[in-house]
């Protein structure tokens, strides 16, 4: 099983330090209420973070560390996860803001600089200057690349760093389900339901990098002891974009880069504390390998729909 735990421990963060953030100039009186809103109804829902002095100079960091704000320019915006990310764990952001006026939108992936232990100076930009820095005596220690607007499944890198799209040139291609199943993706941490990998307000014709699109990472460990990493934009898995990547050297944590026309962005928060009503759904839905029996259940309707989210 790939599902093996590392020692990750626990990271300190200043709580104060988001509310004193706030006085930028950048977000509105409204917006800061409705951060602080936020902090004081759902504290204890807040469980992904990132981390809260390792960041770019134009990064403001709210709600309990879970949402990273570019207050100016088109850089200097870098974000780390405060943990480190287990294997098959999903690191998922939903992008907050757009401003228009530049160009490149948002990069995400994984790193092997610890942000806890990082001394230097941080880079402009997660490409090329992350992909490029070595680390424990490798040539490579950040697997990051670009979302684009066209991305809907991608499976391999383009001159630019950008992931092309799997459907690219392939006509009638649906979705690809690389972890778990159409309705569930299993992960160390748990089952999540697929339908909370997707935007709340999706329509068809959202782009992976609207206001509203959710885009997550992962690594899944494979032979020699290295792993590939995939992306999940929307709810679609995009299959592997980058492989051999040695996730036992070191443990792996998220970086995101607030570049360009994303201007915000939240941490999904995927593995919230769970009720005993979903967590019986979750052990219903695991085990269960054809969805369509479960309407052959016997079961009240009510009880049916619940199970299949449609209620």
């Amino acid at each position: 099983m790939f599902f093996e735990n590392f020692d990750i421990g626990q990271s300190s963060s200043p709580e104060d330090e988001e509310m004193e953030e706030l006085e930028d100039s950048s977000v509105t009186d409204n917006e800061k209420n409705t951060q602080v809103e936020r902090k004081n109804s759902h504290v204890s829902k807040i469980i992904s973070k990132f981390h809260s002095s390792l960041h770019g100079d134009n990064i403001i960091l709210m709600d309990e560390n879970s949402v990273a704000h570019r207050r100016s320019s088109f850089a200097n915006a870098l974000v780390f996860s405060e943990k480190p990310i287990l294997p098959g764990e999903i690191f998922m952001i939903e992008i907050e803001k757009n401003e228009r006026g530049w160009s490149g939108y948002m990069r995400l992936g994984l790193t092997q600089v610890n942000p806890a232990m990082y001394s230097g100076a941080l880079p402009q930009y997660a490409l090329p200057d992350l992909n490029t820095i070595g680390y424990n005596n490798n040539s490579q220690s950040s697997w990051i690349f670009a979302i684009s607007k066209q991305q809907n499944s991608v499976n391999f890198e383009s001159e630019d760093g950008a992931c092309i799209p799997y459907s690219y040139g392939k006509e009638n291609a649906g979705p690809q389900y690389f972890l778990g199943d159409e309705y569930c993706v299993k992960t160390p941490r748990g089952p999540i339901q697929r339908h909370m990998l997707k935007p709340e307000n999706r329509n068809k014709n959202m782009l992976a990098t609207d206001v509203g699109s959710r885009i997550g990472v992962v690594y899944i460990p494979k032979a020699n002891h290295m792993a590939e990493m995939h992306y999940l934009i929307n709810g679609e898995d995009q299959g592997p974009c980058s492989k051999n990547i040695p996730y036992k050297d070191t443990p792996l944590y998220a970086v995101v880069d607030v570049y360009g026309t994303t201007k915000q962005v939240r941490i999904v928060q995927l593995y919230n504390i769970a009720t005993l009503q979903s967590l019986c759904r979750d052990a219903i839905l695991y085990n269960i390998h054809n969805k369509v029996n479960i309407r052959l259940l016997p079961l009240p309707d009510k009880l049916i729909s619940y199970l299949l989210y449609e209620i």
